[in-house]
């Protein structure tokens, strides 16, 4: 391969890396998560979602079963006064308990396996639906966190409000890191 091939294969991965969050969030991704909320549209990569089509908490998955680990969700809008970094961002989602299905499924075309709660745990923020300004569009960014190593989510030991949540304090604060995310865009009056 020529080293300008090289150039081009490595820039375009790193598009598809940062495609998955909002430009100027942080990124730090080591798996595809897909994002649906019904099973002919996906959710995922800034697509556009209306209203009413979000009303309900999406589903989660991933492109590979990973037997034996478990998840947490936390979602975020970091636009509630324009485009804004995250550093004031209204909690959307927080959500453990998640595990990889060992059954496939397919949704607009892509194989993955959805995220279950299969322990029914109780979400520590309930889902709070968008509901942008009119015309206004905001960019809701879900973080998939790795808890496989904890036998607690530990957002007990962090300080945090639904409506100024900065998702980089809230990761340092309990010690872990982004495995995995996405977002999509709503535009209020959709």
């Amino acid at each position: 391969m020529k080293a300008g091939s090289f150039t081009l294969v490595a820039t375009a991965l790193v598009g598809m890396t940062s495609a998955m969050t909002p430009s100027g969030l942080i990124p730090s991704n080591k798996e595809n998560m897909t994002v649906f909320f019904n099973t002919s549209a996906l959710a995922t990569n800034g697509a556009a979602v209306t209203i009413a089509g979000a009303k309900t908490a999406p589903m989660l998955a991933l492109d590979k079963n990973l037997a034996g680990q478990t998840f947490a969700v936390v979602m975020i809008d970091p636009d509630p006064k324009g485009v804004g970094n995250g550093s004031d961002a209204i909690l959307h989602w927080m959500q453990d308990g998640f595990s990889s299905s060992a059954t496939s499924v397919t949704i607009a075309g892509k194989t993955v396996f959805p995220l279950v709660n299969t322990k029914n745990t109780t979400a520590v923020e309930t889902y709070l639906s968008p509901g942008p300004p009119v015309g206004s569009t905001h960019r809701y960014t879900q973080y998939l966190l790795d808890t496989t190593s904890k036998t607690t989510f530990p957002q007990a030991g962090a300080n945090f409000s639904r409506g100024s949540f900065t998702i980089e304090t809230f990761l340092q604060q309990i010690n872990m890191t982004a495995f995995s995310a996405n977002f999509f865009n709503v535009t209020g009056g959709t």
